[in-house]
């Protein structure tokens, strides 16, 4: 992958090396992108680990479309939320176990060449939906499919991880206020 920049988020600055840790894959890794916008997206931790809450996809032109399901998700997750984003050559050793559209992991330690602070990463992504590549799309435009197919994910999790025997972990708090509906 010669001449190939990728990026990665965190809500950590000052790093002078990037480190692999052990991902939801089973494996250290770090977690790369080639969009500098999913990078960013990860900046921000809306659940602990092994839980992941990063709902977004790509439109037909290619930009990010980070789907509400639940109302305002995205400024509520994101408003106010200091990130930043690291840069580098694509590193030997780089591949995409995952499948997962422009996700590259690399299992070694890495150095960053650049990185950029983003102090409010919710005013920036506003900033790139106005340029087009990036779409807030609304709870309102999710369908039912879609939505029955997340809450069905969340109830999964909810069982797997026997939350409701934890109710004060931030995984059952993030369910209860914003999916009230299967917490029940």
């Amino acid at each position: 992958m010669p001449n190939m920049t990728l990026y990665h988020g965190s809500p950590v600055g000052g790093l002078t090396e990037l480190k692999p840790f052990l991902s939801e894959h089973g494996e250290p890794y770090i977690y790369f992108a080639t969009n500098p916008l999913v990078a960013l997206l990860y900046a921000v931790k809306p659940v602990p680990k092994p839980f992941s809450f990063y709902p977004y996809g790509f439109n037909k032109e290619g930009a990010v479309v980070f789907s509400e399901y639940y109302e305002n998700a995205f400024y509520d997750i994101y408003k106010n939320k200091k990130g930043w984003l690291y840069s580098c050559a694509a590193p030997q050793g780089v591949a995409n176990p995952t499948q997962i559209n422009c996700a590259y992991t690399c299992a070694k330690a890495v150095k960053p060449d650049k990185v950029s602070e983003i102090p409010d990463l919710y005013d920036f992504f506003m900033q790139e939906q106005k340029k087009g590549g990036f779409i807030v799309k609304p709870r309102r435009e999710i369908s039912e499919k879609e939505m029955d197919f997340v809450l069905s994910e969340l109830k999964r999790d909810i069982d797997r991880y026997d939350l409701k025997n934890a109710p004060e972990h931030a995984m059952s708090v993030f369910i209860k206020e914003h999916f009230p509906s299967i917490w029940e």
